[in-house]
This record gives C-alpha cells, structure tokens and sequence, in this order.
C-alpha cells in the first residue's frame, strides 16, 4: 500500500498536539488544587474546548485543501482545452496507450486521420497493428517496442486511411513510468505527413534534378549576388561554387554585347518576368563561348523581387554543328566547292548588287567534254578523282570577286562580279580552258578533258537569276553544238533556239507513233568506173507542221533523250525490207549501208537485233553494212572487238564511220574485222586545194590500203574532188557530185513495221 506522505505528516500533528493537550492539560488541573467536582467540571470544558479547537483546525485544512483541488482540476481542465485545441489546430491526432491494461486510447483528431471514429478504429495494438502498411509492419512494431526501454519514441509509417489508400503517419511519444520504474503510460501524438512526404519527394527529385542536369543554373538574390550554382555551372563556365558565390554575374560578361542589348534584357524581365535567348559570356579561362539563356524572376509573399534564376546552355557544338550543316548545304561533298544552291545565292546577290553600284559582272557555266566516257571506261572512283582535280585546276588564277562552283555532274559554275565587257568574259573563259591543257594523271591514268562554255553578261543579258542561268545555258548549248572545246556567248536567238527544241524533244518522241520519220537513201559510187555500188539509209523527220526537218537538228535530240537507239533499229529494219525489195525487182546494188549510233551499239545487243532483222526480212547478211563510229568503237575497244567479231560472223559489211575525227589506236584497230574506212567529209571539203585536208586524205587512203581495208570517200561536191581521190586510190565515194539523199517512191510505212517499232521505242524507254 502506498502511504500519502502528506497525510501522515498531519497525522502525526494531530497526535502530538492531542498528546501535549492532554499531558499539559492535567498536570495544570491538579497543580491549582482544585476540589474534585472543580477539577471534573473544569476536565469536561477542557475536553470541549480541544474539540472546537481541533474542529477549527481541521475545517481550516479541509477548506485549504478543496480551495488547492478547485484550483487543480480548472487548471487541468484549461490545460486540456488547450491541448484539445492546439491538436485541431495542428490537425494531429493524441494516442494514449496504458501499458497494464494494454489499451489504446485513440483521440478523435487521430481517428480522423484516417477517415475513421475512434468506436471504428478500436482500442487495442492489434487493432492499429492491422492498419498498417505490409512494408512498414515489422519496422513499426519493431520500433515501438524498442522505445519501450527508452524515455521519447518518433515513427514514421504507412497507415491504411477508410477509402482504401495509404498515409503516411509520423509519430512522436513518451514513456511515462511509475514510482519503481516500471512502464506505466505511453502517450504522444500523431500527424498526416502524406502531402509533406509528397513534397519531400518532390524536392529531393528537384535536387536531383538541379544537380544531375546538363544546363548550368545560376541563382542570385534580389541584389544580383550569386547565392547558388549547380555543377553544371562549374563544369561549363570553370568557376568553382566557392570562387563564385557572393560574386556578381557580371563576372561572367564577354564584352560583346552592348548596353542596347542589356537593356532589352532588363525591360524583359520587368514588364514579363522573363527573358530568353542567346548570349556570349566568358568561362574563366577566357574563352568566350555562346549560350542559350532563360531568366526568370521569383518573388515572396509580399509580390517583392527574392531571387533570379537563370538557366543555361553552352551551346558551342551546337553553332559548330550549324556551321558543318550549313556549310554542307551549301557546298558539294566531292570537290568542297560551293552548290547550285550558294552559287544562285551569289548571283542573285550580285545581280542586285550591280544595280545599285551599277557594276558588269559575268557567269560562265563550264561543261566538260565527253566526261561520260572517262566516267563509264573507268570507273566512278577514275571520274570523282578527275571531276575533284578539274574544280582545283579551274580555281587557278581567278580575279577577286569570283565564286566557282559545282553545279551537279560535269557542270561547273563560275560568276564573276567584276567583269566589265564581252572582251574580259572572253579572257577569262580562255584561262579556263588553258587551265585544262595539261593532262590529268589520276590513279596511274594519263586523261586529257576539254570543256565548253557558255557565258551570260549581267545586268545587260539579263534582269533576274533564273534569266542569267538561262542565257548561260542556251550559250552552252551554242558551244557544244559549235564542235565543243570552246566558249560562246548569250544571244536572244539562242532562247529562241533552246525553245524549239525542247518542243522538238517533245514531239519526237510521237514521231514514230505518228509515221512521221522517213528513210532517205543516198547512192555511193566506185570512183574508179563511176558505178553504183550501194546505199546508204539517212533518216529524216517529215514535222506535220514544220515539214522535213534535217537530221542535223534532231538527231542530236534524240541522243540526249534515248531515242537514237530506236529510231537505229527502226532504220535498220526499213533498209533491210527495202533492198529486199530492190533484190526482187531485179536491182544490182551490192548493199545497203546503215549508220549505227553509240547508244545502240554500246547496249550490246547488236548483233542479236540485227541477226532478227536479217531473218525477218531475209535480206543476205553480205548485203547490209553497218557504218560504226570511231568514237563509239573507243569507248571500250574490248567490248568494240567482241561485238564486231560477233556482226562479222554474221556476214555483214563492217564499215568505220568519220574516221580520223576521234582518238583511234592504230594497234587496236589493226585487229578490228571491219571492211571500210569512211573519211570524214571535213577532211574532203578542202580538196583538192587545202594541202593539210590533202595530206591527211593522202595517210588515211595509204592507211586503208596497208591495213587491207576500202576507203570510201563521204562529202564529194566537186568532180575536181573526185578526181583527186581516185588519183590517191580512194575506193568509193559519196555525196552531192554522185547524187542528194532521196526518198523512194510511194514509200510507206507497213502496220507490222510500225508495231514493232512502237514495241522496240518502249523498251527503250523503259
């Protein structure tokens, strides 16, 4: 039993004042020696008078003491409101756990917590034990009895709220232990940290975030010194956070940026709270490098300025990669020279830059000749070389204000800004092409490469880009058409020519379709006793509008668009059927020559084509001859031999067209089967007169002898003409002193002859 200290303090008061009373008391009693009914009337008021004392005193203690416990339990209960209240101000819930009844007391505020009432949430351990999270059970219950031993407990766990959901609890206690020790209370209070753990969460990812990204940041005060950097920031600009903090970030400042600028930045921030773009500051070493920068503006409670925050990024490689970029846009991969693209840029911007200073300037575009047949002998690889050191050789000696450029192909573009008439374009276009004479030795080759030019003067020629371009190529076509290796200017007449052409292109490809191509046949003759000997099948065009149009203007069409191969074959076909035809009616013509372009015989299918054709028609193979040009034979003279070796079994006549106007090998064409030489008409023009066109008529007929070969003679106009080739020994001869190209009367154009030359166009085309 526990004794009230107190208590027995006032116990014991009483009794020894009690005892003195009576002790005292008697011994006066008998000391005045008093009679005994005195002494017994005096001992009764003695007994009476220690009542009302003892009275007095114990209503004075009682009194005392309900005045103390008023008191007490209005200050307790004050005490408990004010919990009360700073618990619902707080929102946190008070538990109370009594450690011998093994009850919790669960406080109203705490069953709110979770949705619940406390009559919902129970009183027992086990009842809270089951709430809690899978994850968090062990370390809670773990913990909770670990502070058992201790004086103050603090928890944070998992809690199952009424909706199913989870929150997060933290909870704070103490153990209240009684006289001997021993655990007696254990009381504390809880909150709902779930939005605060959010938060938390929220702000460590943030850290993260501002620690662990690639921008730089920079924070400052409202007075602009540096309170805080990332490791970004030091990665990027070389200042440590302790070199920098306190600093300003002018610090950083590259000086290429004016007041104006710093200026707009500041009314940026000012009217929007915000400012991005690119900015050039210093790292600490120096280097000035560019960023993209975005600040903004934070502020307090109050609406007043706290903190600026700025964000950046180097963006060094980024302005390297726009360059690299820019720079392939803008220039070809192969010869690092400026594209079609810059070099239009360049003369847009010096056409108007002539019209303001009134300035001359010229553009030349430079094609070279026969490219395609280097690229195809020999490779690509052979033509990207040869195309590479062609733009180096063409850079040589260029006057300042000069832009070359690639434009695509074997095309190439020069434009020169300063160039004040005809006479300077014309030097310049020499220098180019002497800048060509010398030959190319490229991957153990030794090449030679012309080139044409066709020049267009600005602001005269023209008034636009796209007009300059025009002029220059209508000038180049004017060039190649003029025997290439050379240069010409722009004429109005040649856009005129250019148009007719295209139109021409386009209408040739209906020419079969519509019936409009005929066969003329031109006789060729034995210059020794003037007979007719043969033949020779020339195609023209009978234009339904134009009327007969000459093949010098739309054979070449046709060997750029690909219609040369069928017109060839179509050609062919007609001249087999129609010496057939002279066979039956009894004519005493030897053969019938054909001519066969480049693109026909390069396909390699020649002699197949022509095996059917003699088939079909039943023509001798003896009797056709197939002119081949000395050009298309030294594309590729192996591929040449074979193909010829293949005709020659044939049985057809094999003849070498335009000879000495290419680069033949007399090795090489010692071992052709071919039966004849034709000579070029520009060699027999100048006969007998011109001692040059002699001497070579003189090697070409002795070369022809020596070799086992006829000579046939092409171009004669004059008798004198004849005569000097028989005197040399010439074989035969042709042109306009033995008779014109004719056609043959009531020619026609059968349905099968048509059909089969549709078919042979669309293969072709396809």
């Amino acid at each position: 039993m526990r004794i009230d200290t107190a208590a027995l303090r006032l116990t014991l008061g009483y009794l020894l004042l009690a005892g003195l009373w009576i002790l005292l008391s008697d011994h006066l009693l008998t000391a005045l020696g008093l009679s005994l009914v005195q002494q017994e009337r005096l001992q009764s008021l003695k007994g009476l008078f220690f009542v009302v004392l003892t009275s007095a005193l114990l209503y004075l203690i009682l009194h005392r003491h309900a005045q103390q416990y008023r008191s007490a339990r209005l200050q307790l209960a004050g005490n408990e409101e004010r919990l009360r209240l700073a618990l619902d101000a707080t929102r946190d819930g008070l538990w109370d756990w009594d450690v011998s009844s093994r009850r919790v007391f669960f406080s109203e505020g705490y069953a709110k917590l979770l949705g619940l009432t406390p009559q919902a949430l129970g009183d027992t351990r086990e009842d809270w034990a089951a709430r809690l999270h899978p994850d968090d059970q062990e370390r809670a219950l773990h913990a909770l009895n670990a502070e058992l031993s201790e004086q103050s407990y603090e928890n944070i766990y998992r809690l199952r709220h009424a909706d199913g959901s989870y929150r997060w609890i933290h909870s704070r206690g103490r153990l209240l232990r009684d006289e001997q020790g021993q655990p007696q209370r254990f009381i504390g209070i809880a909150s709902d940290i779930t939005r605060q753990r959010a938060i938390d969460d929220s702000l460590r990812q943030a850290a993260a975030v501002f620690d662990a990204t690639q921008e730089g940041v920079l924070v400052t005060d409202a007075e602009q010194r540096i309170v805080h950097v990332n490791p970004a920031f030091s990665r990027i600009t070389g200042y440590s956070s302790e070199e920098i903090l306190g600093q300003h970030p002018t610090l950083l400042k590259s000086g290429r940026h004016d007041a104006n600028f710093y200026q707009s930045l500041w009314q940026a921030l000012e009217n929007r709270g915000a400012w991005s773009g690119e900015v050039w500051n210093r790292r600490k070493s120096g280097e000035i490098y560019p960023q993209w920068q975005c600040i903004r503006v934070i502020h307090d409670e109050q609406g007043r300025v706290s903190h600026y925050v700025a964000v950046f990024s180097d963006i060094t490689a980024l302005k390297r990669s726009q360059r690299e970029l820019d720079y392939l846009a803008h220039h070809d991969p192969l010869s690092n020279l400026p594209n079609r693209l810059l070099f239009t840029e360049r003369v847009a911007h010096a056409l108007e830059r002539s019209k303001i200073e009134e300035l001359r300037g010229a553009v030349l575009l430079i094609d070279l000749d026969h490219f395609k047949h280097i690229n195809e002998s020999l490779g690509h690889n052979v033509g990207d070389l040869l195309l590479k050191s062609v733009g180096e050789r063409l850079q040589h000696g260029l006057p300042n204000g000069s832009t070359l450029a690639r434009l695509g192909g074997d095309e190439f573009g020069l434009l020169s800004e300063n160039c004040a008439g005809a006479t300077q374009a014309a030097e310049l276009a020499q220098r180019l092409l002497r800048n060509l004479e010398t030959p190319f030795r490229l991957d153990g080759h030794e090449l030679y490469i012309g080139a044409s030019i066709g020049i267009s003067l600005f602001p005269e020629d023209a008034d636009s880009v796209e007009q300059i371009l025009r002029n220059a190529d209508s000038a180049l076509f004017k060039a190649k058409s003029s025997g290439r290796e050379g240069y010409a200017f722009y004429v109005q007449e040649l856009t005129d020519y250019a148009r007719q052409r295209v139109e021409l292109a386009s209408s040739l490809r209906h020419a079969l379709d519509n019936q409009e191509l005929r066969v003329y046949y031109q006789p060729l003759h034995d210059l020794r006793d003037g007979s007719q000997v043969g033949m020779e099948a020339l195609v023209r065009w009978q234009h339904p509008q134009r009327g007969l149009i000459p093949p010098a203007e739309f054979i070449p069409i046709a060997e750029d668009n690909g219609m040369i191969g069928v017109i060839d074959a179509w050609v062919l076909e007609q001249a087999c059927r129609q010496m057939v035809r002279w066979n039956d009616k009894g004519g005493r013509l030897n053969f019938v020559a054909v001519n066969v372009s480049s693109r026909l015989f390069s396909r390699g299918e020649l002699d197949q084509r022509v095996a059917a054709v003699l088939a079909e028609t039943g023509l001798p193979p003896e009797q056709l001859e197939l002119e081949v040009t000395e050009s298309a034979i030294m594309e590729d003279p192996d591929a040449a031999l074979k193909l010829l070796t293949s005709l020659r079994a044939l049985g057809v006549r094999l003849a070498i067209d335009d000879f000495g106007t290419g680069y033949s090998s007399l090795a090489r064409l010692k071992r052709l089967p071919v039966d004849k030489l034709k000579l070029d008409q520009s060699f027999v023009r100048g006969l007998p007169d011109d001692p040059e066109d002699a001497a070579i008529t003189r090697a070409v007929i002795a070369l022809g002898k020596s070799l086992g070969l006829k000579v046939l003679a092409e171009g004669i106009e004059q008798p004198a003409q004849a005569d000097f080739l028989r005197e040399l020994g010439c074989n035969y001869g042709q042109g306009y002193h033995f008779g014109r190209p004719q056609p043959v009367p009531a020619e026609t154009l059968d349905t099968t002859t048509a059909n089969e030359a549709k078919n042979s166009q669309s293969s072709t085309r396809s």
